[in-house]
Formats: structure tokens, C-alpha cells, sequence
């Protein structure tokens, strides 16, 4: 039953991982390597590049603060979760950062191009939902993520309603994708994955007199 499940995993993974030498520490480091390998082949990503976060809020706040932390001025969609708005109107505050909303368009084009239309010299990122929570809207992942790269800004993605029911290799053009564990990916509560490309990331420091 349930309980006996509980005895064997904590007979078997009972140790905390990095933490020792012993049997149990080494076998649970093994294994969150192993979960971390079979991300990176699903992303298309280098496992040293899948970091496990609380939650997708958790990986979006990581990524968007990491970008942001100089200031300049970064784009979202009229469609983003608390999840991204938050984060980016309290960086407003703190960090001195600008921010537009890009509406929605009727077609992808229309998305693009008010997306296209918001980019200024000081835009360092792009942060946009692949799909919707609340309409189930697929934002034009793809063709943003062209437009990051041609302004050589970088692309933030909220992946949270769509990993695991997309394929969203890395190749598509995200630097950051930010995901939830208990949705498509049919795992447990309190998870999350942040999957990098850093070869694609160029953070500016600011000038030091």
C-alpha cells in the first residue's frame, strides 16, 4: 500500500544529495541527475543548463530578475500570469526598470508586429507566455523569439500550460524557459524546471565610472 511505498523510498532515497559520501546521499544525487538528463534531451537543453526551481513562479523570478537586475526596459503580452507581472511592476519600483505591455493581436502577425513596435535601444528582453491560463491562447512563441534574436535581446518564456503538451525544443529560440512540474509534465507539486541557453545570452553590466 501507500505506506509501504513511503518506507521503500525513504529506505532507498532517504539521504540528502551533496550532502555526504553514503550509500543513500550518492543514490538520491544519481537519481536528480538522471531527472535532470531526461529534461535536457526533452528541451533539447545541456543538463549542467536544467536547474530545478520550486515552481514555474520560481524559475520565472529567477530569469526575469537575473536579466533585469541593471534596469532597462524589457516587453511582456497583455496575456502574462501574476507569475511575470508582479515580479516586473515591483522591479519598476526597486530596480528602476521599464516595461511595456504588447496587446494581442487578432492574428500572430499583428502580436509580432506589437511587439516589434515597443523594442527601444534599452529593451534587454522579451517575457511572454506560450499559452494562456485563462484563454488557452498560443502567443507566437516562434516568431518572437526571430524577433529577439535579430535585436540581439534575449527571449523569456512562461511554459507552464504548454511544456509537455508542445514540443518546445531550446531550438525554437528561447534563452529562458521557465516550467511547472505538476502540469504537462505529470509530475509532483512543488517543482519546476528553468532551462537555459546560455549561448544565446548576453546580459549587459552597467557602466562604472
Amino acid at each position: 500500500g501507500l505506506v509501504g511505498s513511503e518506507m521503500c523510498i525513504r529506505d532507498s532515497y532517504g539521504g540528502n544529495p551533496g550532502r555526504s559520501g553514503h550509500k543513500l546521499s550518492m543514490r538520491v544525487s544519481e537519481k536528480i541527475f538522471t531527472v535532470r538528463q531526461q529534461a535536457a534531451e526533452m528541451f533539447g537543453a545541456q543538463t549542467e543548463n536544467v536547474a530545478f526551481t520550486a515552481n514555474c513562479t520560481h524559475a520565472l523570478n529567477m530569469a526575469i530578475k537575473g536579466v533585469m537586475q541593471y534596469g532597462g526596459h524589457m516587453i511582456i503580452s497583455d496575456h502574462e500570469h501574476n507569475a511575470v507581472a508582479r515580479p516586473v511592476y515591483a522591479l519598476s519600483k526597486t530596480r528602476g526598470v521599464k516595461y511595456s505591455i504588447a496587446r494581442t493581436g487578432e492574428t500572430d502577425s499583428e502580436t509580432v508586429e506589437n511587439f516589434r513596435r515597443l523594442i527601444t535601444p534599452e529593451t534587454k528582453c522579451i517575457c511572454c507566455t506560450v499559452a494562456s491560463n485563462v484563454t488557452g491562447r498560443l502567443m507566437p512563441y516562434r516568431e518572437l523569439a526571430a524577433l529577439c534574436k535579430a535585436h540581439g535581446i534575449c527571449f523569456i518564456a512562461d511554459g507552464a500550460q504548454a511544456c509537455g503538451l508542445l514540443e518546445l525544443p531550446l531550438s525554437d529560440g528561447f534563452n529562458f524557459l521557465c516550467t511547472a512540474g505538476h502540469k504537462g509534465l505529470y509530475g509532483p507539486m512543488g517543482t519546476g524546471l528553468l532551462i537555459i541557453n546560455l549561448s544565446l545570452i548576453h546580459i549587459s553590466e552597467p557602466t562604472r565610472p
